[in-house]
């Protein structure tokens, strides 16, 4: 009955496939090492469609596992041995697979057209048993909506394998790179408004993975917006907040008052007769109201659903610059499905299915994450091992920075409303040194700033 249902789906069309490129692959197999260890390298029994191709390539496959020659006579003997010859399609069809090679040189290209087939075979049977569940089972929207993108996620990971890469290549094609960065033809990494910072970071990296921790109160996600306002004022960057902790209304707030430099107290305090406060309001709105900067406030928004999320910005808008996650332990999981046993799994999932989804979206992605209480109570500078919950998070990032306030001794002691000075302390950097930033902070406008930087224009890295 399912099968009917998706033919029906199908109308009558066959699943996606290239008899020929499969006779090719296998019939190379047999002439050439070369061809040989490329399909074994790249392809699996499940990605030929022909049920014949299939259990030739699993003899093959047995061949070379027992480190015995792969040609024409061996692959038969090889067969006739397993009783599979008949449904091969019999001596004399396995004795022509050679022949229908156009050219052994371009095995590379056969195997190519056989796996990009498949990928779309399996795309095809995936969401088709998604398509099953919207009309028979009492799922909620939502929750098939993640299963697709978590067997369109499986599918892609699946199909990722680089291989092996020699060292002159990868140089080389670095070397193009850094060439084309030093004249202008590919875009830098995006500066942040902080010069001592970006001389340390070199930037902000596609695909890299940024944690920015801390006691509550410090100002992590003051300065996460900070950021998330500069680039996007700076470089139109189209950035994605997801907040967890604080409304949509909250975050968009914080941005006016950072804009305005008035506090959250004068802004839900304002007089309609104080038209200097309103004025200084409307110039703010005018630089903030065109910003591609886009919020989602769901608290209950896992790691797979913002991957959709900004998948879907991103060809909406066809870029996507920044993501930030605010904060970590706020998710209750990576997935709704997740496995995961106690609270330090979980996290480990969420960390690395964030840093996944940095590498795929190459995006750089900027998580928040509290620090343990031990920080406040001994009064000194935090470590890694304060990264709470998990200490696979300080295995996934590129970078790891604590803000801290050296004159905090008190646990989630209140801030004054003056500026004071905080420490953005580098602890981890792969791309550079471990060191230590000054900042001032000011609560009032919930901004930071480095001190003597008023946005004059920095020097090239």
């Amino acid at each position: 009955m399912a099968e009917e249902r998706q033919q029906e789906r199908l109308r009558g069309q066959p699943l996606p496939h290239n008899i020929g490129a499969e006779q090719s692959v296998l019939g190379g197999a047999m002439m050439k090492l070369e061809p040989l260890a490329a399909m074994l390298a790249s392809l699996s029994r499940e990605d030929f469609y022909d049920s014949k191709h299939q259990l030739i390539f699993e003899a093959i496959a047995s061949l070379n596992e027992n480190q015995k020659p792969c040609d024409i006579l061996t692959v038969t003997n090889q067969m006739i041995a397993a009783g599979t010859i008949s449904r091969a399609g019999g001596r004399e069809y396995i004795a022509r697979l050679p022949s229908t090679v156009p050219f052994v040189e371009n095995y590379a290209v056969y195997i190519d057209v056989v796996s990009d087939l498949s990928v779309k075979r399996r795309m095809i049977l995936a969401l088709d048993g998604i398509i099953d569940l919207c009309f028979a089972s009492d799922h909620e929207s939502e929750q098939l909506i993640e299963l697709a993108a978590q067997r369109i996620m499986h599918i892609r990971e699946e199909g990722e394998s680089a291989g092996l890469t020699q060292l002159g290549d990868i140089l080389g094609a670095r070397i193009n790179e850094l060439g084309a960065i030093a004249r202008g033809e590919r875009p830098q990494p995006m500066r942040i408004d902080f010069p001592a910072l970006n001389r340390v970071l070199g930037g902000l990296r596609k695909g890299a993975l940024y944690i920015l921790a801390s006691r509550p109160g410090v100002g992590k996600s003051a300065l996460s917006l900070n950021i998330a306002h500069n680039l996007s004022r700076l470089y139109q960057a189209v950035v994605a907040v997801f907040s967890l902790e604080m409304s949509k209304e909250e975050v968009a707030t914080r941005l006016l008052s950072s804009k305005t430099g008035m506090s959250f107290q004068q802004l839900e305090s304002l007089d309609k007769k104080d038209k200097a406060s309103w004025d200084k309001i409307a110039d703010g709105l005018g630089d903030l109201y065109g910003l591609p900067i886009y919020i989602d406030d769901r608290s209950s928004i896992n790691v797979v659903e913002i991957h959709a999320r900004c998948r879907q910005l991103q060809l909406q808008k066809q870029r996507l610059d920044l993501v930030v996650v605010d904060y970590l332990q706020l998710m209750g999981s990576a997935t709704s499905r997740s496995k995961a046993e106690n609270r330090q799994q979980q996290i480990a999932e969420i960390s690395r299915m964030l840093k996944v989804m940095a590498r795929d979206l190459e995006v750089p992605v900027l998580a928040l994450s509290q620090l343990s209480r031990e920080v406040d109570r001994a009064g000194r500078r935090p470590r890694l091992a304060d990264l709470r919950e998990s200490g696979a998070i300080e295995q996934d990032a590129d970078v790891v920075m604590f803000l801290h306030d050296p004159n905090r001794h008190e646990e989630e002691g209140a801030y004054q409303q003056d500026v004071c000075e905080i420490d953005l302390i580098v602890e981890k950097n792969r791309q550079g040194e471990r060191t230590t930033v000054s900042l001032e902070w000011c609560p009032l406008s919930l901004t930071f700033t480095e001190p003597g930087y008023r946005g004059e224009p920095e020097p090239p890295f």
